[in-house]
């Protein structure tokens, strides 16, 4: 039983681990597009954000008088977060068909 548990914290640990890389990295991207750029001569301000869908993304940026959209990408944080339910179901479908065998063993 203990084996299990820690089974869930560390795939739990690397899950929401990789989840607040993805989110840093997202972060850092979202800087660089709102700061000023030398080939704009410090003229050139933008607004970006993310549109989400259903396991995807979009980075749009305004201004200037122009909207960017990005061609759709996976949305790491959402398969990521897919794959931590996923996990957990997982660990805990085994767990209770660990106990369900053990009852009935137990009757015997």
């Amino acid at each position: 039983m203990i084996r299990n548990v820690i089974k869930v914290l560390i795939a739990d640990f690397v899950l929401l681990s990789s989840v607040f890389l993805v989110l840093q990295d997202l972060q850092v991207r979202a800087a660089y597009a709102a700061s000023p750029h030398h080939a704009c001569s410090q003229l050139c301000s933008y607004s970006p954000s993310f549109s989400y869908g259903l396991l995807t993304q979009f980075f749009t940026m305004d201004g200037n008088g122009q909207h960017l959209v990005s061609p759709s990408t996976l949305d790491w944080v959402q398969i990521v977060a897919v794959a931590l339910v996923v996990a957990n179901a997982w660990f805990a479908y085994a767990a209770i068909l660990k106990r369900n065998d053990g009852e009935t063993r137990g009757a015997d």
